[in-house]
């Protein structure tokens, strides 16, 4: 006998596509009604909310832990940030600080040449000490507290007419920097509440789910 060569491309009889189509239905599922499927179902969207909840719980924990970190160091080093908010550091250094990020370095009338010496300096200490070379306001910074050096000896209105375009051009750094910070700081507080409002949302439909699946 003469066995007939069945082609590759041959198409499976209804017969053999039912049994096929039987064979590879998973038994739990074939063999479930539609209570069950659900009950199926609402396991594996459970176990997927529990994972996303998880993650959203490690990267908020990981970044609280992180940030108390970085602030213990800072205040321990005796560092302080634009908003001055290191209640360690000494008054006079805040004040020379506040000045620096959101005042006018300046040496008043009523101070000794030395005096008025010796805080231009404490200024340009303190500017150099706090910026490295590659930031923004490195060199108009400095360039304005050269000429606050330069001209200490003079009165106060005649050391700011010299050093008023140095001043202008500084201060503009300085709100740039500013404006950033703050708009780094909106933005990361709007994706915390999306991540905050969406972990609710998968806690609510948790809650839902396993109440469900209980009655």
């Amino acid at each position: 006998l003469k066995l007939k060569r069945l082609s590759v491309f041959a198409w499976p009889t209804a017969r053999q596509g039912v049994h096929d189509k039987g064979r590879a239905m998973p038994p739990s599922m074939g063999s479930m009604g539609a209570s069950g499927r659900y009950q199926e179902y609402a396991t594996m969207e459970i176990n997927f909310i529990e994972t996303e909840l998880k993650d959203w719980f490690l990267q908020r924990r990981f970044g609280m832990e992180r940030n108390m970190a970085i602030k213990k160091a800072l205040d321990e080093g005796n560092f302080t940030g634009l908003s001055i908010n290191n209640g360690e550091v000494p008054e006079s250094q805040k004040v020379l600080w506040s000045d620096l990020v959101q005042g006018r370095p300046e040496l008043d009338d009523e101070l000794s040449t030395n005096a008025k010496a010796m805080k231009a300096e404490m200024y340009t200490k303190m500017f150099k000490d706090s910026t490295d070379f590659d930031h923004p306001c490195r060199v108009p910074g400095s360039t304005y507290l050269r000429c606050i050096q330069d001209n200490f000896k003079e009165t106060s209105k005649v050391r700011r007419t010299k050093c008023l375009p140095m001043f202008s051009t500084f201060d503009a750094c300085r709100k740039g920097i500013m404006q950033q910070q703050a708009s780094a700081l909106e933005n990361g507080l709007i994706k915390q509440d999306i991540a905050d409002r969406r972990a609710k949302a998968l806690f609510e439909r948790r809650s839902i789910l396993l109440d469900a699946r209980e009655h």
